[in-house]
């Protein structure tokens, strides 16, 4: 079990690893700055079903902040952290933040402007949104330019 458990941490390292150094690039590359969910106390926060818990509680969260901010300080990206209130529940069109805006766990349609889109997108959108309004040049990391035009 230890030697599993050794495996399993050294797997999400990397992994951590590897996805903060795509970000990091990605916004090198665009010369656009990061803008992250700030995800602190996510664990006391949220209510996750029994068969989840040990999927959702066992990621690094904190680790992969922790690489995303010091490799993109080596970088010279800047990095914006931004409040998690009502991203998901908001719409990124009209700005309407309504519980009912969350049809299902993918799915977002406003109960004000009738915008339909992936939940994790419109989530997104409104990260960056708020990561552009801290941010002195207003731009938004390339891959989530990108997001907007894949299909879910």
């Amino acid at each position: 079990m230890k030697k599993n458990s050794g495996k399993e941490k050294r797997f999400k390292r990397n992994e951590n690893h590897i996805i903060s150094k795509r970000i990091v690039d990605e916004a090198k590359r665009t010369g656009s700055p990061i803008a992250l969910e700030d995800l602190t106390g996510i664990r006391r926060r949220q209510r996750v079903r029994k068969s989840r818990r040990s999927r959702f509680s066992g990621w690094a969260f904190h680790q992969l902040r922790q690489f995303i901010i010091y490799k993109a300080k080596l970088a010279g990206v800047p990095v914006f952290l931004v409040p998690p209130a009502y991203t998901s529940q908001r719409c990124h069109k009209c700005g309407h933040i309504e519980k009912a805006n969350r049809k299902t766990q993918s799915e977002f349609v406003c109960c004000s402007c009738g915008h339909g889109d992936h939940a994790d997108k419109n989530a997104a959108l409104n990260i960056a949104e708020l990561g552009c309004s801290q941010s002195a040049h207003g731009r938004i990391v390339g891959f989530i330019r990108q997001w907007q035009a894949l299909a879910f």
